[in-house]
């Protein structure tokens, strides 16, 4: 059993964390938006990866995930289908508020 894989998430996660609450980022206008707009990433997600496994596309070798699978998925898959769109999203807000003014 390794934690290489969720080890990496968590560090991207908190990094995410970090520069919203440093840059004072805003992602939703409500409880409701961000609920709607997490479960579509999530939800496609989902689907996009289960898709690609089946086909043979990717896969997850034994050593680096923690070994609990949901479907065809590891459990550390769900959650870079959580993960990543909030540091994406986090990341593209930051920049457009830094510099999107300035490029224009």
């Amino acid at each position: 059993m390794s934690f290489e894989y969720l080890t990496i998430l968590l560090i991207i996660f908190f990094i995410t964390l970090f520069l919203e609450k440093k840059h004072d980022i805003h992602l939703y206008k409500s409880k409701r938006e961000r609920f709607e707009i997490v479960g579509f990433f999530f939800i496609f997600g989902i689907i996009w990866d289960s898709f690609a496994i089946f086909r043979g596309h990717w896969s997850f070798p034994a050593g680096k995930i923690l070994g609990i699978t949901i479907g065809l998925m590891p459990l550390e898959e769900y959650l870079f289908a959580l993960v990543i769109p909030y540091f994406v999203i986090t990341v593209y807000k930051l920049i457009d508020s830094k510099f999107g003014q300035k490029i224009s």
